[in-house]
């Protein structure tokens, strides 16, 4: 079964050999790493959007330091708590980056011998590639939040890890009654290092928004401290919206520090699709 349907005309897409195809005859060819790239032209915002590889491998290189393992294993944990007496669970990522979470959480789920239907996308297609280079049990495809290759009602659980918050495709593509995990920083997440680059640092704001359609479950946070330096401190700080709006001499500091010490704080925000 696949959970993806055609972009163009938003038929069921089955796979032939190395190809996705539609009963319309819309065609799009499964890459040698294992992924297939259902962006459309005409839905791009750039030549190449999303994060380079550059920034890939930077997350990469700092996710499996283990330093966000504690963020993983609630993930983990909410998702088996929230299965109930499920025989089977679809679970899409929007937003899966390099495939860290996705990657751990299949490992978590054959464990407990859970059968899923797994589908992690992202809009960047450098992400894609490396997170379907390594994760082979999972299915991945390079689209965005704003216009998802998914079929309607078919998805118990929408991922949403650090990505755009999309309500409407979110709702179209989850099952009545299926989760919607919402991930976003904590009050004081990385204010250690915050407090590093910037003169006069701040904390994150906390709200709980209310979605049309979606019933709030509640807020699950996770916290703890962790120490880095040089390049993997880098690294953390190209994971966050600050690196893009810092410049380079405040940047430098991080290299200059022998150590940091830093707040981690990450809440998942659960909401419940509600009937129509």
């Amino acid at each position: 079964m696949s959970l993806l349907c055609c972009p163009k005309c938003r038929e069921k897409l089955e796979i032939k050999e190395n190809t996705y195809v539609c009963e319309n005859g819309h065609s799009f060819d499964k890459a040698r790493q294992g992924y297939v790239n259902l962006l459309l032209p005409n839905k791009r915002h750039s030549v190449a959007p999303g994060d380079t590889r550059e920034m890939i491998m930077s997350r990469r290189s700092f996710l499996e330091s283990g330093k966000y393992g504690v963020f993983s294993d609630k993930l983990n944990s909410i998702v088996t708590q929230l299965i109930g007496d499920s025989q089977k669970i679809s679970i899409v990522d929007c937003g899966c980056g390099e495939g860290y979470y996705d990657g751990r959480l299949c490992e978590y789920l054959d464990k407990l011998k859970i059968n899923y239907e797994f589908l992690g996308l992202d809009i960047s297609k450098e992400a894609v590639k490396a997170a379907a280079g390594k994760y082979k049990q999972i299915t991945f495809a390079v689209s965005s939040n704003f216009d998802l290759p998914v079929k309607e009602n078919s998805v118990d659980f929408a991922l949403v890890i650090f990505s755009p918050m999309v309500e409407g495709e979110f709702y179209r593509i989850l099952k009545t009654g299926g989760y919607l995990i919402y991930a976003v920083p904590g009050v004081r997440h990385l204010m250690g290092l915050k407090e590093v680059v910037y003169d006069a640092p701040y904390e994150n704001t906390e709200k709980d928004t209310q979605y049309q359609g979606f019933e709030f479950v509640g807020r699950y946070p996770v916290s703890g401290k962790i120490t880095v330096s040089g390049e993997e401190a880098v690294n953390l700080f190209k994971m966050t919206p600050y690196y893009y709006k810092t410049e380079l001499s405040a940047i430098d500091k991080i290299y200059q520090k022998e150590k940091i010490e830093t707040e981690i704080q990450f809440d998942f925000l659960i909401y419940r699709k509600e009937e129509a």
